[in-house]
C-alpha cells in the first residue's frame, strides 16, 4: 500500500512538471502561432491595402492622363500629332455641311461652302451638290449667304415656270450664270440635269412642247395600245414627237433628213412632201453628190492596184 502511494505521488509530480510544460509549450506554440498568424496576416493586409492605394492612385493618374484625350474632339486643334490619320474625314452629328478633317495629325472642324453638303463617301473633294448627298438625320445646315443673284453661294436653281422648263441658273461664289437645256429637254431641280420634260415633276410637258399626244382608241380584241407612237410636227417636217404613256417627247432628224409618217423613220427630205421646197432641193443635191462620191469610190477600188514604189 505504501509502495502504491509513493508511485502515485511520483506520477502526480511528473505529470505536473511535464504535463503542464507540454500544455504550456503547446499553448505557447498556439499562442505564438496565433501571433505569427496575426503578424503575418496584418502585414499582408497592410501590403494589400498599400497596393490597392497604389493601384487606385495609378488608375486615377491614368484617368487624368486619358481624360484630356477623351475631351479632344471638343478642342480639335489641341490634339496631339498622330492621334488621327491624315485626310480622314467624319461628319459632325446632326449637321449636313460641317465635318471633321484630320490635318497633320490634328482633327479640325470644317464647313462646306454655302449651298454644298458634306459627303462622307466622297473620294475627292468632300463638299458636293445636294443631289449627290443623302443627309438623312443630318438635317442641320449653316445659315444661308444669299446674294442678289443667288439664294446660296453655290448651287443650281430652276428659272421660269411649268410652261418654260428649260432655263436654270448656276451659282458660283454668289454669282449667277444662266443656261438653257438643249431643245426639248427640261431642267430638273432634283437631279440637277436636263431631263425629258415628262420626267420632271414641276414641268407641264404638253404646254412646254406645244403638243398633246392624241388619244389612241382601245381595241376590244387587243386591249389598250402597246408600244410607242410617233407623230410629225405640224410646222416642222424634221421634228417629230414620241408619245410614251400619253406624254410627249420631241426629237429631230438631222441634216437634210425629215420624218416620214409611213415608216416612222428619218429619210431624205426630198422624199417627204410636207417639207419646204428649199429643204427638199438641198436634200436632192446631197443625194446626188453622195451618189457621185460612191461611184468614184467604186471605180477607184475596181481598178488594178498600182505597183508600189520601191525605195
Amino acid at each position: 500500500m505504501k509502495v502504491f502511494v509513493v508511485l502515485a505521488y511520483i506520477c502526480a509530480v511528473g505529470y505536473g512538471q511535464f504535463g503542464n510544460t507540454q500544455y504550456q509549450s503547446s499553448f505557447g506554440q498556439n499562442y505564438r502561432g496565433q501571433n505569427t498568424f496575426q503578424q503575418a496576416a496584418r502585414p499582408q493586409s497592410q501590403n494589400t491595402f498599400v497596393n490597392q492605394n497604389q493601384r487606385s492612385q495609378y488608375q486615377q493618374n491614368q484617368y487624368q492622363q486619358a481624360q484630356p484625350q477623351f475631351q479632344q474632339p471638343s478642342a480639335p486643334r489641341s490634339q496631339n500629332l498622330g492621334s488621327c490619320k491624315d485626310n480622314e474625314r467624319s461628319p459632325i452629328s446632326g449637321s449636313c455641311d460641317r465635318y471633321i478633317e484630320c490635318v497633320n495629325g490634328t482633327s479640325e472642324e470644317r464647313s462646306c461652302p454655302d449651298g454644298l453638303l458634306f459627303n462622307p463617301n466622297a473620294s475627292g473633294y468632300p463638299c458636293q451638290y445636294p443631289n449627290e448627298v443623302a443627309c438623312l438625320e443630318r438635317s442641320s445646315l449653316q445659315p444661308a449667304q444669299p446674294t442678289d443673284d443667288c439664294p446660296h453661294q453655290f448651287g443650281f436653281y430652276k428659272l421660269g415656270d411649268a410652261r418654260n422648263c428649260s432655263y436654270f441658273r448656276n451659282c458660283v461664289n454668289g454669282v449667277g450664270y444662266d443656261f438653257s437645256c438643249p431643245e426639248g429637254l427640261a431642267f430638273s431641280p432634283e437631279t440637277y440635269r436636263c431631263e425629258w420634260p415628262d420626267q420632271v415633276a414641276d414641268c407641264d410637258a404638253e404646254a412646254f412642247l406645244g403638243f398633246r399626244c392624241p388619244e389612241v382608241p382601245v381595241s376590244r380584241e387587243l386591249g389598250p395600245p402597246a408600244g410607242f407612237r410617233y407623230y410629225r410636227a405640224d410646222n416642222n417636217c424634221q421634228k417629230y414627237f414620241l408619245c410614251i404613256d400619253g406624254r410627249p417627247r420631241v426629237l429631230s432628224c438631222g441634216g437634210d433628213s425629215a420624218f416620214d409618217d409611213l415608216t416612222s423613220t428619218c429619210v431624205s427630205a426630198d422624199e417627204v412632201a410636207a417639207c419646204p421646197a428649199e429643204l427638199r432641193d438641198a436634200a436632192a443635191r446631197s443625194r446626188a453628190e453622195e451618189k457621185q462620191r460612191l461611184a468614184k469610190e467604186i471605180d477607184f477600188y475596181s481598178k488594178p492596184q498600182q505597183h508600189k514604189r520601191r525605195f
